[in-house]
């Protein structure tokens, strides 16, 4: 790197991995695509909330993210008391540079560089519970959105012991079942399954 010149990332906020930096693969386009602060917290917040009404055990749970990117919000989920992460990352480069972060922090993981909208279930992991993390692209709500709720539908129906599904959108989702949060230009959506 050369001087002068910050590094691409973004720290761990809280937990045992505070501090930490997630690097971030630049996109074609030039652009990183970091979850903003207060969407992460609010998450986080959420995740508490369940915890504290005894509906979700951090250390019996699994933190599945569909659409990881930089896998910030896995690692964070680890950093804050998760039995596990899963990611799924199509990206090549992206899927690459997250395995190499992961590997360094030695907490138990499984990432796949697999499609999100074909491989959404059925992951083997030991833990009771889930919590399931959507956060496509924002272009993919332009032609895809019908297709990102069938994937909702179908974890919610199929899957085994699924805490909370929260999905991070460009607007509040009008979806059975779901409570949306809006903070500027990103909305999370929660269904509580618990």
């Amino acid at each position: 790197m050369k001087p002068g010149k910050k590094s691409k990332g973004l720290r761990i906020q809280t937990g045992e991995l505070k501090g930490r930096l997630i690097p971030s693969p630049v996109s074609p386009e030039g652009k990183s695509n970091f979850t903003p602060a207060i969407i992460k917290k609010s998450l986080f917040d959420i995740i508490e909330s369940l915890q504290l009404q005894g509906r979700l055990n951090l250390e019996d749970s699994a933190f599945i993210d569909l659409f990881a990117g930089s896998g910030q919000m896995g690692i964070e989920s680890l950093s804050r008391g998760f039995a596990r992460a899963v990611f799924l990352e199509l990206a090549w480069d992206r899927f690459e540079s997250l395995k190499g972060v992961l590997d360094k922090l030695g907490k138990p993981h499984l990432v796949l560089r697999k499609d999100a909208f074909r491989f959404h279930s059925g992951f083997d992991i030991p833990e009771k519970t889930k919590v399931y993390f959507m956060d496509p692209p924002y272009s993919f709500w332009d032609k895809k959105t019908e297709k990102l709720k069938n994937v909702v539908e179908e974890i919610a129906q199929n899957e085994p012991g699924v805490a909370a599904i929260i999905v991070q959108s460009p607007l509040p989702l009008n979806w059975e079942g779901f409570t949306p949060r809006s903070f500027g230009r990103n909305t999370l959506n929660v269904r509580v399954l618990a």
